[in-house]
């Protein structure tokens, strides 16, 4: 025989969320928990051999997140620390844990750029589903935990077409696009160079020849090929990552968008002082702090980049109220399906029942619209009771008098 499923596989309350983000930890914390494409994937097996039923990982450069459905959120905690090499301790006094109610509201911030460091940054989306989809692909994902993702992905859709909670364009790439403008006043013909051409830096590029296509823009990447892909695209440069020191010297801007986990930029490039703005955008961090001390250079990282923006985020803090009524419904939604869900045995076994009842007691002569009728009242009985003993007998009364009332 098999053995049975877990109760807490299914449970809504034991949804856990363990994190490391931009609010109680600099680049420097957030870049000891960040995890790769390939940490990432031995997380998820690792959580497949201890046999976790639903686990996602998402790691950005303002977050480390795992959600999963556990005993504990410690499984959790243990499974990030192992990946990173960090102490339990470091992340208890620099991370957070939700859970139940709690973790299922913070997954919805997070998909509607509640959490961003950015409020109404829509980036956020597109690399929660592709941690999803990853998560899936590993079998990670039960089908508890994806009816969880659903209802974030739609309570994401809701705020985003029902509030201006993402009104403007307002994110971390196009914040890089502003400070240039600011910083350097004649851009025509200014050598920019993009160091890193991954997703991330996909936008990045974008904004660049939208905003700045007068300027002379050059891409670089570990793996050429990407970098030359995305410069023919964009009819832009290509520099091979052999000449990331040259390219580095001859810039007037640099964007570093990396995830190597040692600096990609060092201060022996420059060999020529002039005004150079160099915006780090990397967690963590790409490039070598002692870059600030050379003349003539203004070094940034992504923290410092993003504080430019708080002049845009008056309107949108107007919205949260809106966005977070939303929310709340859809969470409602959510914990009413589960209630449903956790009646659906029980309901069963009713129905099994009164067909027993039927057969026995009842010279097998009932009507199957009566049953239907009969446990069709008591899964409406139960959304609002949860006494299942009184339900049931109160419904085993009124099949009978159905039944009665038929043969008199």
């Amino acid at each position: 025989m098999p053995l049975a499923t877990p109760t807490y596989h299914n449970s809504l309350s034991n949804f856990c969320i363990v994190g490391i983000n931009y609010r109680k930890s600099d680049t420097g914390i957030r870049g000891r928990f960040s995890l790769s494409a390939e940490r990432s994937a031995g997380l998820l097996q690792q959580a497949l051999a201890r046999e976790i039923p639903g686990c996602m990982v998402l790691s950005t450069c303002n977050r480390t997140e795992v959600y999963g459905i556990c005993r504990h959120p410690h499984d959790l905690i243990e499974l990030l620390c192992e990946s990173t090499h960090c102490q339990v301790d470091e992340f208890m006094a620099h991370g957070y844990i939700y859970k139940s109610n709690k973790a299922i509201e913070h997954l919805f911030k997070v998909a509607s750029g509640l959490d961003s460091q950015i409020i109404g940054d829509y980036e956020i989306l597109a690399q929660l589903k592709l941690s999803a989809k990853v998560a899936k692909q590993h079998g990670c994902i039960n089908s508890v935990m994806e009816r969880v993702i659903n209802y974030a992905l739609q309570a994401s859709k809701d705020i985003k077409t029902k509030t201006k909670l993402s009104s403007g364009t307002v994110s971390v790439s196009y914040a890089a696009i502003e400070i240039i403008k600011e910083k350097i006043k004649d851009l025509v013909g200014k050598k920019i160079l993009l160091a890193g051409t991954g997703k991330f830096g996909n936008h990045i590029a974008k904004n660049l020849k939208e905003y700045l296509g007068s300027s002379s823009i050059s891409f670089t990447n570990r793996t050429d090929e990407k970098a030359f892909d995305l410069a023919m695209e964009y009819e832009a440069g290509f520099v091979p990552y052999k000449n990331l020191s040259s390219a580095s010297n001859d810039a007037d801007v640099i964007i570093v968008n990396s995830s190597a986990e040692f600096y990609t930029i060092l201060p022996s490039f420059f060999t020529t002082t002039k005004p150079r703005l160099v915006l780090d955008l990397s967690v963590p961090q790409n490039v070598h702090p002692a870059v600030k001390n050379i003349e003539g250079t203004t070094l940034l990282n992504v923290d410092e980049v993003s504080l430019i923006l708080d002049r845009t985020m008056t309107l949108r803090h107007a919205e949260i109220s809106n966005a977070m009524a939303i929310i709340n419904a859809t969470l409602g939604d959510l914990l009413e399906w589960h209630r449903q869900q956790s009646n659906s045995p029980f309901l069963h076994q009713v129905k099994s029942q009164l067909y027993q009842l039927s057969k026995i007691h009842l010279n097998n002569n009932f009507k199957e619209e009566k049953i239907h009728k009969a446990v069709s009242s008591l899964a409406v009985q139960l959304k609002h009771k949860t006494n299942k003993g009184c339900q049931c007998i109160n419904t085993l009364n009124s099949y009978l008098q159905m039944n009665y009332e038929s043969s008199s």
